[in-house]
């Protein structure tokens, strides 16, 4: 056992950080596996890779807390049941799942190649560099010679019937999957990296009414847009829903891309899953339309507001030049009449002359008041309806604009017409409400 000394802890803590690059070395990892020809066979996926990952480190990890810095290559091949276990048996799976003692050894091989890939882009001196990639391969060569020592000394027959037993298990996985693939009324379809279907559920012949689509491009079986799967994933982005009608039959279905590859590092095939949403589809377009009926409703109710708020600021307006025309009438009156007849008054010695002015004051102020003789009694017979319906007259509204105004229809307006007439004793008579009104000076 040696001391850990500086450049021991400097590229030990390299070898430490490595699992925090595991993009990185997933990254290589498929690189380098692809250059070998491996990467077409394998099924591993993503948390098969980083599970290997820890488990090489872990025992180097181990070694370095208990004070084993640099252990010896013949330490570690004669000591496989302290650190060894978790690879080895990683090796047996693999064999019982009929993977060639070359090919395992090949791929064991592009693994540690990754790992050296990692180390080269890791902050640390070339010094620091040299020794971790040298721990790593000591490791790795120690590896090497226990998967080959076990792989030899397995008996064949224990083997067969792990082989047996894996292909059973696999075989019943297989038949799982197809049968849940089978149960789903969701509509799945496999499709390899050039768009072409390489597998189908039961949902999608059913629909479809082909008993057989691999081998055809997805977007002939799907109608969609483009003539590559990069053409599909510009039209239809990964993880993106979006509703289509791709059958002929009025159903609507949202769609949605996943790469497989997400899942295992070894695919390059995506799945397409259709759900039925119809239903839903049909539901959403009805309170489209309640809405959009909703909202020319209320358009509508608004123009109409609108027009009557401009009636209204008319009517206002026109009663507002009234009275003012009022108050000049007045003014003019008080000061042409009434105010001479006072100051005469006030000038006049002889009483009778004086009396005379004071009756002429007397019937002009009490022509000005209101309620005085000079008003017409018979309009205190008219309701307060037929009061307004007489401003409006007045002010010189037709029936049509009056009825817009009150909120009434043309033929009331009508009716109360007939009833002021009659009230004000122009029944049977040919001249106007509106010239009678006008005339008499109506103060309404």
């Amino acid at each position: 056992m040696k001391s850990r000394s500086g450049q021991q802890k400097h590229y030990w803590d390299m070898i430490g950080a490595m699992e925090s690059e595991e993009e990185y070395f997933l990254e290589r990892w498929s690189v380098r596996m692809e250059q070998a020809g491996y990467l077409e066979h394998t099924t591993a996926k993503r948390a098969d890779c980083l599970m290997a990952l820890s488990d090489f480190l872990s025992p180097m990890r181990l070694h370095w807390n208990k004070g084993l810095t640099d252990p010896a290559f013949s330490w570690l091949i004669r000591h496989e049941d302290d650190w060894g276990g978790p690879q080895i048996e990683s090796a047996r799976r693999h064999r019982m799942r009929g993977i060639t003692a070359d090919m395992y050894l090949g791929c064991f091989k592009t693994f540690i190649h990754s790992l050296v890939d990692v180390i080269e882009i890791m902050d640390g001196s070339y010094e620091s560099k040299v020794q971790a990639r040298r721990h790593v391969k000591l490791y790795g060569d120690a590896l090497e010679v226990l998967f080959v020592r076990d792989w030899t000394r397995t008996l064949p027959d224990i083997a067969a019937r792990k082989l047996d037993e894996a292909n059973r298990l696999l075989t019943l996985e297989k038949c799982r999957y197809e049968n849940i693939l089978d149960s789903t009324s969701d509509l799945i379809l496999v499709v390899d990296s050039g768009g072409l279907v390489t597998k189908e559920n039961k949902a999608v012949r059913a629909v479809t009414g082909k008993r057989n689509l691999v081998g055809l491009p997805v977007w002939e079986v799907l109608d969609m847009e483009g003539q590559s799967i990069g053409d599909l994933l510009k039209y239809y982005p990964v993880g993106i829903s979006c509703e289509t009608s791709p059958f002929d039959n009025g159903s609507v279905y949202r769609m949605q891309i996943t790469p497989i590859g997400n899942v295992s590092m070894a695919s390059d095939e995506y799945m397409i899953m259709l759900t039925n949403v119809t239903a839903h589809a049909t539901q959403r377009e009805a309170l489209e339309r309640v809405v959009s009926d909703r909202t020319e409703a209320l358009r509508k109710e608004k123009e109409q507001l609108e027009e009557m708020n401009i009636t209204l600021r008319n009517v206002l307006q026109s009663i507002d030049r009234e009275r003012e025309e009022l108050l000049r009438e007045v003014s003019a009156k008080v000061n042409n009449q009434v105010l001479p007849a006072l100051d005469r008054i006030e000038s006049e010695e002889d009483p009778a002359i004086r009396k005379g002015y004071v009756t002429v004051a007397k019937d002009q102020l009490a022509r000005l008041a209101p309620g005085s003789s000079a008003t017409d009694p018979l309009l205190l017979k008219l309701t307060h309806m037929e009061t307004r319906v007489c401003q409006f007259i007045q002010a010189g509204y037709p029936s049509k604009e009056i009825a817009a105004s009150l909120n009434i229809s043309i033929e009331t307006v009508q009716t109360h017409r007939k009833n002021i007439r009659r009230k004000l004793g122009l029944h049977g008579r040919s001249m106007s409400l509106y010239a009678h009104l006008k005339t008499q000076g109506v103060p309404l």
